[in-house]
């Protein structure tokens, strides 16, 4: 089966102009525009060069990185999509943004609703899950055996019978790869992956008071835990430096928000 890649991408949703961590990037000429199911689409051309470098391996064949930009922007655009089909059935238009590692659904909401805010923000990740789910339909329709069995030697939980074609399996590969695993890992209670977004609202609504710097706190362990594990266990110098670096983000959010230290004594 051919090599995984193992980078990662950051896709979430937000409250326009109040978002954590979240800026959208300036407009450019060479944006791509249009329009899915009536909610505008920008593509940054920065999303094409950091698509490229997240699948870039050395025995990279130029076949094997036209499936996988393809796989990035397909599989992205479904968890943007997610996200703002969401917002929109409560009555908030969105805009979907493609840039440099990941994407972002954008809106700006009328009224605070932190339930609404929490399920708009897991309907993202949901809507990739749904579309692996489609994926292995068509397999198993294909007329492939598909079997399901999740172990630590696997970052993914299905296994299907191989087609004859090498490009039918990098796709399904990349496929499921990023809408299970990529999924999986934007659930983290991270900034500003989504699960850093719906950590802080299930911590503001447990405590309104002191939600926000808790969430944070979170976040920071969890990705500075996440980078060494990757380091040390995984070998992966790149996802280290890149729960290294969203650690240090949210360090950085931390004490703009509540000052030099971000009130050390974290959860209370």
């Amino acid at each position: 089966m051919p090599d995984l890649p193992m980078a990662m991408s950051v896709c979430a949703c937000g409250r326009l102009g109040t978002s954590l961590l979240l800026n959208e990037p300036s407009s450019t000429q060479y944006d791509l525009h249009f329009q899915v199911l009536g909610i505008p689409v920008r593509v940054h051309p920065f999303f094409w060069v950091g698509t490229l470098l997240l699948g870039l391996r050395g025995n990279s064949k130029p076949a094997d990185m036209l499936f996988w930009i393809g796989t990035v922007f397909v599989s992205i655009l479904v968890h943007e999509m997610g996200h703002a089909l969401a917002a929109r059935y409560f009555g908030w238009q969105p805009h979907i943004t493609l840039h440099g590692f990941g994407g972002l659904a954008s809106y700006q909401p009328t009224y605070r609703n932190p339930a609404r805010e929490i399920l708009i923000t897991l309907a993202g990740p949901v809507a990739g899950f749904l579309f692996a789910v489609f994926i292995v339909g068509v397999i198993i329709a294909s007329g492939h055996e598909v079997a399901f069995n999740w172990n630590f030697d696997s970052v993914l939980p299905v296994r299907w019978e191989l087609f004859e074609s090498r490009q039918a399996n990098l796709l399904v590969l990349d496929l499921l790869f990023v809408n299970i695993f990529w999924g999986l890992v934007n659930l983290l209670p991270v900034f500003p992956l989504d699960g850093g977004q719906i950590a802080r609202e299930v911590l503001g609504l447990v405590n309104p008071r002191d939600g926000l710097r808790q969430s944070l706190w979170l976040s920071i362990i969890t990705a500075a835990v996440i980078a060494v594990l990757a380091l040390t266990k995984l070998g992966d110098q790149f996802l280290a430096f890149f729960f290294g670096y969203l650690a240090y983000m949210s360090f950085q959010s931390l004490q703009a928000n509540f000052g030099p230290g971000g009130g050390l004594g974290g959860f209370r």
